[in-house]
């Protein structure tokens, strides 16, 4: 079973307040301004991009029915394994962004109030990023259909940017970094040195957001899980069934411990892609899923569109 069966028998479920969809939208476009990764609030000590998510989802938790999962079962100590295997599959593939003036990648995403929601953007190598998102839409409607005619397409302003343990990266540093494991760790260690959250955490969190999103090279996705595989506390689940319904071995880094989630990463070991992630909390309910459906190079991106309401809006409205 997967989560647009089960957002479909949950139960009925409790609108955000306006301030939190207010506070949520900020965070949410402060943080896509950073390749999904970057909010200009106070971090607490975790990754940008899950401060993003608790801001919306975790402010409409309290008396919203839940999606559930079974509690994942741990298996032996082999996802390293899993992990090397996905680092040689992914080596082996067309660098498809090489030249590219964008990377367009659409995603499916889910909380559990809302229906299932499309996620589209268009990373500038040079050209302003642009981002179409559901997101807005898909709150407004209380878990309902959303209204086509409430997405915007919108410019965020400056090319890609990629955070590695606070440091932003423009599309060309992240051609520059290392492809060799080793040298790359390095790398990456000396950024999440120190970080109130753990080093390991930050590292995962760092390699596995460069591993989403991102234009990275083959050699250097290839790079990335190597890195991963040495990360500790990494443990293989086992078969999955993702939210399109494609098969991926699941693998899960158990961070409650920290203050956050059991993070369940599903992948294709056989080509090095990483097909969707999961937050569970550690009663088995699904915080956030994010399914990656496709990302490709683009030569142009699509024209903007002016807010709806606010500042910029055509005609001019308050919201």
């Amino acid at each position: 079973m997967n989560l647009d069966t089960l957002a479909a028998t949950a139960g009925a479920v409790a609108d955000p307040t306006p301030a939190q969809l207010a506070a949520g939208r900020h965070r949410l476009d402060a943080s896509v301004h950073a390749a999904s990764l970057r909010v200009a609030a106070v971090r607490r000590g975790r990754s940008p991009r899950r401060w993003v998510i608790q801001a919306i989802a975790g402010a409409a938790a309290v008396g919203a029915a839940v999606l559930t999962l079974p509690l994942l079962s741990a298996g032996p100590a082999s996802a390293e394994t899993v992990l090397l295997a996905a680092a040689d599959a992914a080596g082996r593939q067309v660098d498809a962004a090489a030249g590219a003036a964008y990377w367009h990648v659409t995603s499916e995403v889910d909380y559990p109030d809302t229906e299932p929601f499309r996620r589209e953007i268009w990373q500038g190598r040079t050209g302003e990023t642009v981002l179409r998102d559901e997101i807005d839409a898909a709150f407004e409607t209380g878990g309902g259909p959303i209204d086509p005619d409430r997405v915007r397409t919108k410019g965020l302003g400056e090319p890609a940017t990629f955070v590695v343990g606070g440091h932003a990266l423009t599309w060309q540093d992240l051609e520059e970094l290392p492809t060799d494991a080793t040298q790359l760790r390095a790398v990456l260690m000396d950024w999440v040195r120190g970080h109130p959250s753990g080093e390991d955490n930050e590292l995962w969190e760092s390699v596995t957001g460069l591993l989403r999103e991102s234009p990275a090279s083959p050699a250097l996705r290839r790079a990335l899980w190597q890195v991963a595989a040495s990360i500790p506390d990494v443990e293989l689940v086992g078969t999955v069934t993702d939210a399109i319904g494609r098969e991926g071995t699941a693998i899960e880094r158990n961070q409650l411990d920290a203050g956050w989630y059991r993070v369940v990463y599903v992948l294709d070991p056989h080509d090095g892609t990483l097909l969707e992630t999961r937050d569970v909390r550690a009663d088995g309910t699904v915080a956030y899923r994010a399914t990656e459906i496709s990302r490709e190079p683009s030569a142009t991106a699509p024209a903007t569109q002016p807010p709806l309401c606010g500042p910029g809006s055509v005609p001019a409205h308050s919201c």
